[in-house]
């Protein structure tokens, strides 16, 4: 019998489909299963793989589709964002929810980006030294060379990576907004009993 995932992604792009199927290989079945996503929570290195049925087509360095997620808690500095930013269009920063994630093709390529990623933020190299290394990798992958940076997650496990942000208004104003309008203020109590988004 076909596993619910199999089944899930029989009707996806090729493109897509293809790549999730690598990763159930890899990780075996999903946590979730849906019509456009699958889902896998703490496993390998990673908080939370996402594979989905849309992808985009992105160029760098060869033409490919970023149609996997990797996510994993880390905290970005802001004064890094730009660097990010000139380094790979797939880099996703989430300071609230403390996590750093890649969409790209294959578990590999994500783990080849988010490598660079540490290395930019700490220090280790510029952006376009990580976008040259990056190409580099990729030719030697073809050529069966070593890829140190695609074979293994190297960044070291952050905790306390979420950034709730800064509060603004006094309770005392917070007060006077919930007297004029409750629409404004019930979210924020609700917020309190809400459970966390991801495990």
């Amino acid at each position: 019998m076909r596993s619910r995932s199999i089944i899930a992604v029989q009707e996806w792009p090729h493109e897509s489909r293809r790549a999730a199927e690598l990763v159930i290989q890899e990780y075996g079945e999903p946590d979730e299963v849906s019509v456009t996503e699958l889902t896998w929570h703490h496993v390998g290195p990673w908080k939370r793989v996402v594979a989905t049925e849309w992808f985009e087509n992105h160029a760098f360095p060869v033409p490919h589709v970023d149609c996997i997620e990797c996510v994993i808690d880390y905290a970005v500095p802001v004064e890094k964002m730009t660097e990010l930013a000139q380094f790979d269009g797939s880099i996703r920063v989430d300071r609230t929810a403390g996590e750093l994630s890649v969409r790209c093709r294959s578990i590999a390529s994500d783990t080849l980006k988010l490598n660079l990623v540490h290395d930019i933020v700490t220090g280790q190299r510029t952006w376009q030294a990580a976008r040259d290394y990056h190409v580099t990798e990729v030719l030697d992958a073809t050529r069966g060379e070593p890829t140190p940076y695609r074979d293994q997650l190297l960044v070291p496990p952050q905790v306390d990576t979420k950034d709730p942000g800064e509060q603004i208004l006094s309770e005392a104003e917070l007060r006077t907004i919930a007297d004029s309008d409750e629409s404004l203020f019930a979210p924020r109590a609700l917020a309190r009993q809400s459970a966390p988004r991801h495990p």
